[in-house]
């Protein structure tokens, strides 16, 4: 259960701190073939999609967040669309060169939910489409736990002071964080967000073997969104490429 909602603008402020946005758009179109079409799962405030589609990608984004949608519908770009709900409930009859779901959107979905999704984003692939998942796993939890947070965010004049406290429930493998995000804006005027999420705890062999369930074959991993290699000792992010298999019987 997740409830995460603020406006647009703070979240992309906060992006910032912790994204490269160049290294994430090189690598999402290394993929991609010149004029294809890209769909974002869980897109946020669109910024992966705007710089795609000022490159000349046709691009479509889905998030359950009504403030983050509204930002990006509002924050332009061309070669974008958007759909407001949830990526479980997600379905289109278009077809994808690039399939995508960044920045952990994998861990908030139920684990009764990712076996479905992971299937879907196969359906939607074009022939030699790609599907890149980057999520966070084993340890990047247990080496990242904080049971308290304190950190600052700045930019466009404005400040975000975010306050956060962390649990883990070890027999369901959840994580939860509980969020209270300070805004003050540059004419002073100060503002409170409450959010919680919860994250399952995943490992890399555990969405390995979703993905070859789905029909899709793991061709690359990364350590990062400059193709540098996944460190064997299994910390840092883990980024997934996988291609779909030839159609099976049915």
């Amino acid at each position: 259960m997740t409830s995460f909602e603020f406006p647009g603008k703070y979240y992309e402020i906060m992006r910032r701190d912790f994204r490269n946005l160049a290294a994430e758009t090189e690598f999402l179109a290394s993929l991609m073939p010149d004029g294809g079409r890209a769909l974002d799962l869980g897109c946020g405030t669109g910024t992966n999609l705007r710089e795609l589609g000022a490159r000349g990608y046709s691009c479509v984004g889905v998030d359950q967040s009504a403030g983050f949608i509204d930002y990006a519908v509002h924050a332009g770009g061309t070669n974008v669309q958007y759909v407001h709900g949830r990526i479980e409930e997600f379905d289109t009859d278009d077809r994808f060169d690039l399939v995508y779901s960044l920045f952990m959107t994998l861990n908030y979905l139920p684990r009764t939910e990712l076996r479905g999704v992971l299937r879907k984003m196969r359906e939607l692939l074009l022939p030699g489409g790609h599907v890149v998942l980057e999520f966070g796993h084993l340890l990047n939890f247990v080496e990242t736990f904080q049971q308290h947070i304190i950190a600052h965010h700045r930019g466009d004049g404005v400040l975000i002071t975010r306050l956060a406290r962390q649990s883990l429930n070890p027999h369901a493998a959840n994580w939860r964080n509980e969020e209270t995000l300070l805004v003050r804006e540059s004419d002073g005027r100060v503002s409170m967000y409450d959010n919680f999420f919860d994250q399952a705890v995943l490992t890399g062999p555990e969405v390995r073997e979703l993905l070859a369930d789905a029909g899709l074959t793991v061709t690359a991993e990364y350590g990062g969104f400059r193709k540098e290699q996944a460190p064997g000792h299994g910390r840092g992010p883990l980024v997934i490429v996988a291609t779909a298999e030839e159609a099976r019987s049915a």
